[in-house]
């Protein structure tokens, strides 16, 4: 057994030295580790099953400057390589190169823009950066780069031949979406990582070089303190914070998705699923629910609490109220969701009339599966915006995997706060 141990110490050993790009190798000073505890946890795990799985890049949201460069100092480490994009701000530029140190290097992308002029409003333009700054700006270890446009940063990072980068690829992103892409959309921000992520792993036939991606971005900060896994809610190593807004919880698998029910569904709660299929997850959501059972089907029930299921599939919506005459069951298409609301306010009553709904479950075909992020988020930003339900329940595996990446800074930064205060209290 103590050989077995030495073995995998040492095949441990050289799986982490993989990630030190070649050519920093040689001066590279020992990797800080991270203090967040969530970026620690195991990868996503199937079935209960963990699988071997390439090293996940972690992603960490923030809502403003402040926050970002405290996540730079946090999780840059010195030797890394770097991208950034949105480089107007210098402090930002700074913290990397201040970060990656001479051993590292950083790669600073802008769109062309004005050099702010220094005489007017010296307090605001001090930030930025400024005309000469190419000159003398870490340019032992920095290298910037201007673009025509947004649309232009992949050829800017991944295919110019006069851009010094590593041959591992870029071990971090920094990006400030509202200053180069000119909007803060959650769905621009997710696709922007999602395609660096994978231009960066190059045919798949290496691990994923990049260990974090820091973006600035209230939308998806705002997403990241809503979204919780499955199984953390299950097993209360995560809790769901209703003042956060309306909470989503991504499973995978018919039961992970049902063993969900008794930590979001209360009694008197109006309920939705979609995507209902025979209707045996609409029914366990209907007995949590119901304060009572109707005594007709075809009449709206007199008591709150309850849950209907929605289809696109006529004949599947037949089988279903055959199946369970006593649940209320409609053909609706759940993108649409004034259809949503109009479908249940003909079988489910509130008594009071502070949301239309409490909980929206969702099992969508072409959403179950590892692809689909960009349809599922879409779908979930417009159930909860048009709705204002209190939770929704989605079985989605890239949801979930979204789930296991992303991290509000916040959240770390009040997690290592309360460490600082406890050791000083002690």
């Amino acid at each position: 057994m103590s050989i077995l141990l030495v073995i995998y110490t040492i095949l441990m050993c050289h799986a982490s030295n993989a990630f030190t790009p070649k050519s920093f190798a040689a001066v590279a000073r020992p990797r800080r580790t991270p203090i967040h505890l969530e970026a620690a946890l195991p990868t996503d795990v199937e079935g209960g099953k963990k699988r071997h799985k390439s090293p996940t890049t972690k992603w960490i949201a923030c809502s403003s400057t402040k926050e970002m460069n405290r996540a730079i100092s946090i999780y840059i480490q010195e030797g890394d390589v770097v991208a950034e994009l949105g480089s107007q701000l210098r402090a930002s530029s700074t913290s990397i190169n201040e970060a990656v140190g001479p051993s590292g290097f950083s790669v600073l992308v802008d769109i062309e823009r004005k050099s702010p002029n220094v005489k007017k409003d010296q307090d605001r333009t001090s930030a930025m950066r400024r005309n000469g700054d190419e000159i003398d700006f870490y340019t032992d270890r920095s290298t910037f780069i201007e673009t025509k446009g947004f649309e232009f940063w992949r050829h800017a990072l991944f295919f110019r031949n006069d851009v010094r980068r590593s041959k591992e690829g870029y071990n971090a992103l920094v990006v400030d979406m509202s200053t180069v892409a000119g909007n803060d959309l959650e769905l621009t921000c997710i696709s922007l990582v999602k395609e660096f992520v994978a231009l960066n792993a190059g045919s798949g036939e290496r691990d994923n070089p990049c260990r974090v991606v820091i973006v600035k971005s209230k939308s998806l900060h705002s997403l990241a303190r809503r979204l919780h896994h499955a199984q953390k809610v299950i097993s209360g190593s995560q809790s769901i914070i209703e003042e956060r807004g309306t909470s989503i919880i991504a499973a995978v698998g018919v039961e992970q998705y049902r063993q969900t029910i008794p930590f979001v569904v209360r009694k008197g709660d109006v309920c939705c699923e979609v995507g209902c299929h025979l209707g045996t997850s609409t029914v366990l959501i209907d007995e949590a629910a119901s304060n009572s059972r109707k005594a007709d089907v075809d009449q709206p029930t007199t008591s709150a609490g309850g849950c209907i299921g929605l289809d696109i599939g006529t004949s599947i919506i037949r089988s279903a109220k055959q199946k369970y005459p006593m649940v209320s069951f409609e053909v609706g298409n759940g993108f649409k969701t004034g259809e949503i609301s109009r479908l249940t306010s003909k079988h489910l009553h509130r008594v009071d009339s502070s949301r239309m709904l409490d909980v929206v479950y969702v099992d969508v075909g072409g959403l179950s599966g590892p692809e689909g992020l960009l349809e599922a988020v879409s779908l979930l930003s417009s159930i909860a915006n048009a709705l204002e339900p209190r939770c929704i329940v989605i079985k989605s595996l890239c949801v979930r995997r979204l789930a296991s990446s992303i991290v509000p800074f916040s959240d770390v930064w009040r997690e290592m706060k309360a460490l600082q205060n406890g050791r000083s209290s002690d």
